[in-house]
């Protein structure tokens, strides 16, 4: 990358060299001036990218055991939570207005590919996110079924017995029996193991291979 007619920088793999043009003239030259620029803001970009290139390894790890715990929403939550303070943190393209700084954090970057990285773990994340929701709703939708087979031949037994105005507590305690029975029947069917099925979150998705 070249930063002036004197001077060049070289973006390795783990690090950077700088390359004179010319020879140095000695102290009060410009390459004092271009030194320290080497050693500050220079730096800073390399040092910004090597924290960037380490946290999208850590993140890349987090993707790759996201099925490993029992519980994927949790893990799927603290990913998504991990991402966005990298991203608030740590994810600049830019260091200062304008400069060679910027130059040399874009090139670093492209030399580990960081953008199209960070992207494939949003995209991921993203992903596995929906399966969470798919999960939460089929799991409200069993438990919606399950009410609906719990105070479906209950409501229907007191009702009846409020139509007729029967207040024996023989017949209540027969009516909540029958209706204990009717349950029970309901969730031998068909319907009934779909429901419990999707209430406990059914057999769980498989990891990608």
């Amino acid at each position: 990358m070249r930063i002036s007619a004197d001077w060049s920088a070289l973006v390795l793999r783990h690090s950077a060299a700088f390359l004179g043009h010319r020879a140095d003239a000695g102290e009060g030259d410009f390459y004092d001036f271009a030194a320290l620029h080497a050693r500050t803001v220079y730096l800073d970009a390399l040092l910004l990218g090597t924290l960037q290139r380490d946290h999208i390894d850590q993140l890349t790890d987090e993707l790759s055991g996201v099925f490993d715990g029992p519980h994927l929403s949790a893990q799927v939550g603290s990913l998504e939570r991990n991402i966005a303070l990298f991203r608030s943190t740590y994810w600049r393209q830019h260091l200062t207005a304008h400069g060679p700084a910027n130059e040399l954090l874009l090139a670093f970057q492209a030399q580990y590919r960081l953008p199209e990285r960070f992207a494939e773990i949003l995209a991921e994340a993203a992903d596995y996110s929906r399966l969470v929701q798919n999960q939460e709703s089929q799991q409200i939708s069993g438990a919606l079924g399950v009410l609906t087979i719990l105070g479906l031949p209950l409501g229907t037994a007191l009702s009846i017995l409020q139509v007729l105005g029967d207040q024996s507590t023989a017949h209540l305690l027969v009516a909540l029996g029958l209706s204990i029975v009717a349950t029970a029947a309901a969730l031998t069917t068909r319907y009934g193991r779909l429901v419990i099925s999707s209430l406990r979150g059914g057999a769980g998705p498989e990891p990608p291979t």
